[in-house]
This record gives structure tokens, C-alpha cells and sequence, in this order.
């Protein structure tokens, strides 16, 4: 079958579109910002110009929306006795977005042989009720249910990279958030860190959310470790437990000679940690956006 959009060369114009319309909009909305009532309001609108971007430049979840919105058109279009249902079938996900009858019962199906699945789509659908869609319909289309977690794995990796790229802080504290259900904190982090994280630490934007939102503080409550860290006044295991609760990991401790070595694994890099000052300098890397420390046989290399 011949591909119209490829001979008309549309794809790229379509990807140039999208890009120009996004950027057009976000400038339009700088130009506004004084007009919006509060700040809370000129955020939330920048959020959903970033989200509409998001999905629309990415090709299989713009597939999916395009889809979505047809049928919703259709919906509002049709009778009433006719429109489709929007009701979830019984044992769904409570925030599963409405599916055709033909996935649904699919999905019930493969449910019950491996739930996971539920767990793991209730999981991504707190960070987008898209990207969940995206690793429900996959799943339905390839049938790779036992791999379901190395699927959910990939997208969520590539999901929280497309927005925070390799700020690895960045995003274990969005996930925090997301997790937790506090969307309100997750949009001020990630626009405080958009606009301000090439001037401002990570653990400064943190200190901000938990200043601003009392839940979060309740709920988390990094700000004594920082205070400590930012004074050099934070003993080994502290720092320790802090990077296991922060980052979900196990922290291997052992004895060398005089000196007590660290090692654990994030985002699928390897950290080895010589001395407990190794242990700070990499906190104080991560976090406070302290220079890499010039010593040559350093064993601990950001960004490699």
C-alpha cells in the first residue's frame, strides 16, 4: 500500500507544525502571564501546552489521541441512545480511560492470568493516563504479557527522559510526587526546574515544594538533610539512608583498609564510592550543583 504521507513528504511538515505551534504558543502565553488572576492558573495552562506537545509529537501517542478524539466527536455527535458507553467494565483500573468492548474484555482476560498488568497500568497512569494507554494497547497488540514489566520499564524510562532528560534527581522526586498522587507539587517542580534548574539546585526546588505544599512536607520532608548537607553536617549513615529512601536502591557498604566503600546502581549505572567523602561529594553533585571533584583516580565520574 502506498503511503500518501511519505509522497507528499506531510510527516516532516506535520513534526514542523507541531514544533512551531508549540513554541508559538508557549511565547503567546509569556506575553499573557500578567492577565492570568494567580500564578497557579498561568502554570497550569503552561502544563497542558506542554502535555498537548508531548503527545502529539510523539507518533504512537499521537496515534492513540487522534483515535480518542475521533470517538469522543462521534460520541457527542450521535444520539444518546446511541453513543457508545463510558462506563469501565467491572474490575478494571478505577482510572482507566474508556477502551473498545473488544479490549476491554481482552484485558479483563489477561488480567486474571497475570495481574501485574492492573498494578503496572495503575502505576504509569499516575504519571499520564495516555502513556498507560499506550502500554495497555501495546501489550494488547503484541500479547508479550509476561514481558509486561521490562514494557512498562521502557516507556516509563523514556516518558520521564523526554521531559527531564538526564536529571536523574529530577526525576526519582517527580516520580515521588506523581506517586503520591500530588500533581499540583509535581507541575511547580517541573516548571520551577524548566525555568529556573540551570541557576537553582535540586535540593533548593525541593526545599521550595515542601515550604509551599504542607502535604508534601508531611509526606517526604527532605528539608533537615539538606539544611545538614548544605553545612557538611551529615554523618555517613544518614547520607546513606537517605539515598536508599530517595532512590528506592540498596546502598552495599563495606570495609577497605581504613576507609568504608559505598556501591549501588542508579538508572542503570554503576556508583562505587571509596571514602564517606566520596559519599557527600556525590550528594552534594547530585543535589546541591557542586563541581565534579578533580581527583584522577576517583572512581566515582558523573555522567559517564
Amino acid at each position: 500500500m502506498k503511503n500518501h504521507y511519505e509522497i507528499l513528504n506531510m510527516a516532516d511538515l506535520e513534526r514542523a507544525l507541531i514544533s512551531a505551534a508549540y513554541n508559538k504558543s508557549k511565547s503567546d502565553l509569556q506575553k499573557q502571564k500578567a492577565s492570568f488572576a494567580n500564578e497557579e492558573l498561568f502554570h497550569a495552562k503552561l502544563q497542558d501546552i506542554e502535555q498537548a506537545y508531548f503527545v502529539l509529537s510523539n507518533k504512537a501517542l499521537k496515534l492513540e489521541y487522534d483515535l480518542d478524539l475521533l470517538l469522543s466527536q462521534k460520541r457527542a455527535n450521535a444520539p444518546l441512545s446511541n453513543s457508545l458507553s463510558s462506563s469501565r467494565p467491572i474490575g478494571a483500573p478505577a482510572n482507566a480511560m474508556p477502551c473498545s468492548s473488544t479490549l476491554a474484555r481482552d484485558w479483563l482476560l489477561a488480567m486474571q492470568h497475570f495481574p501485574l498488568i492492573a498494578a503496572e497500568y495503575d502505576r504509569l497512569s499516575k504519571f499520564d493516563v495516555n502513556l498507560a494507554k499506550t502500554y495497555q494497547t501495546e501489550l494488547h497488540a503484541k500479547g508479550q504479557y509476561k514481558d509486561s514489566t521490562v514494557i512498562k520499564d521502557r516507556m516509563e524510562k523514556a516518558y520521564f527522559q523526554s521531559i527531564y532528560g538526564t536529571n536523574v534527581p529530577a526525576i526519582a522526586y517527580a516520580k515521588k510526587l506523581l506517586l503520591n498522587q500530588w500533581r499540583p507539587a509535581a507541575d511547580k517542580f517541573s516548571s520551577s526546574l524548566r525555568l529556573l534548574g540551570h541557576v537553582v539546585s535540586i535540593a533548593d526546588l525541593m526545599l521550595q515544594i515542601e515550604r509551599e505544599f504542607e502535604f508534601v512536607k508531611k509526606g517526604l520532608n527532605y528539608t533537615q538533610f539538606f539544611e545538614a548537607l548544605k553545612k557538611d553536617k551529615c554523618n555517613t549513615r544518614t547520607c546513606v539512608s537517605f539515598i536508599e529512601d530517595f532512590f528506592q536502591i540498596k546502598v552495599e557498604t563495606r570495609r577497605f583498609l581504613f576507609d568504608q566503600t559505598f556501591s549501588f546502581s542508579i538508572e542503570d549505572e554503576s556508583i562505587f564510592l571509596h571514602h564517606a567523602d566520596d559519599l557527600i561529594g556525590f550528594l552534594k553533585t547530585y543535589f546541591l550543583n557542586f563541581k565534579k571533584r578533580d581527583v584522577p583516580d576517583n572512581p566515582f565520574i558523573m555522567g559517564r
